[in-house]
């Protein structure tokens, strides 16, 4: 299904500020593009764009800062008394998703005691990192587009690599150790729900729902014309938009179907039973 392009002032009775947060990624970027470039509107809002790492929009949701905003899938059920998911705007991995890496040490048993670098602890690739690594190994977190100099410079031991530095890792001499992601979907035979788009629950259900149209016309509108949306996103992260942006702007972001539905679901039942976050009995996803 196509979208239908909404023009802006379509009702200027109404004006009502909406803060929008996601990470300064390229495929975050390329979600937002047309939204927040003004070909698409939410007819009475004012959408108001910010970009930060994942580690700081996790603090902010737990905040209630933003109207809607980008986070860790692991974060949601501290978030949920707040938000609602978005059906749209997840990041899903499909057999890879957050990656472990070193210059040193091939295994994950070699990683017993030794310092790895995450995004956060609450975030998908920390969480992932304390579920599969040794129970011994040190979780340090930083800035995630920092994590490869510090292994570099041998600061770190590893670190899990996120966003762009997944696909540009090689480049800079690393190797992977173990692939989070993929570790995960051979272990449960699910994706992996990375990350989620949330939409604050004071808003109100029809305006969730007309938020999560906007947000899928928006990636609709990239999808139809790649070209100008990529070129734009590229100025973001690595710069492997190209490589990048398909692995996590996709089909499974426009709907969040029902296979990354269950992933989701088996997702909070471990974090909980494992005691990384607390139990989640119920949930509301809004479709678009």
């Amino acid at each position: 299904m196509r979208m239908k392009l909404i023009r802006k002032n379509e009702n200027p009775t109404r004006n009502q500020t909406l803060t929008v947060a996601y990470t300064p990624d390229s495929d975050d970027v390329f979600n937002f593009y047309a939204w927040e470039q003004g070909i698409l509107s939410l007819p009475g809002y004012d959408p108001v764009f910010t970009r930060n790492h994942i580690a700081q929009l996790n603090q902010d949701a737990l905040n209630a800062v933003h109207d809607v905003v980008a986070v860790s899938s692991v974060m949601f059920p501290l978030l949920e008394k707040d938000y609602w998911i978005l059906a749209v705007g997840s990041s899903v991995g499909r057999g890879y998703g957050p990656v472990l890496v070193s210059k040193e040490y091939p295994t994950m048993a070699s990683l017993a005691g030794r310092r790895i670098g995450v995004a956060g602890k609450k975030t998908t690739g920390g969480m992932l990192a304390a579920m599969y690594a040794p129970p011994d190994a040190q979780l340090i977190e930083m800035p995630y587009d920092t994590i490869a100099d510090h292994i570099l410079s041998g600061d770190l031991d590893a670190g899990v690599m996120i966003h762009e530095e997944l696909v540009h890792f090689p480049a800079l001499g690393l190797n992977r150790v173990c692939d989070l992601g993929n570790a995960w979907c051979t272990d449960t035979g699910l994706p992996l729900p990375v990350g989620l788009s949330l939409v604050k629950k004071s808003l109100g259900r029809e305006t969730a729902v007309e938020i999560a149209r906007v947000c899928r016309d928006s990636l609709l509108w990239a999808l139809d014309h790649t070209e100008k949306a990529m070129g734009y996103a590229n100025g973001f992260g690595r710069g492997c938009s190209d490589t990048f942006v398909p692995m996590f702007s996709n089909t499974d972001t426009l709907k969040l179907p029902e296979d990354v539905r269950q992933g989701l679901r088996v997702l909070f039942d471990r974090l909980a039973r494992q005691n990384l976050m607390p139990e989640l009995e119920h949930y509301e996803i809004i479709d678009a």
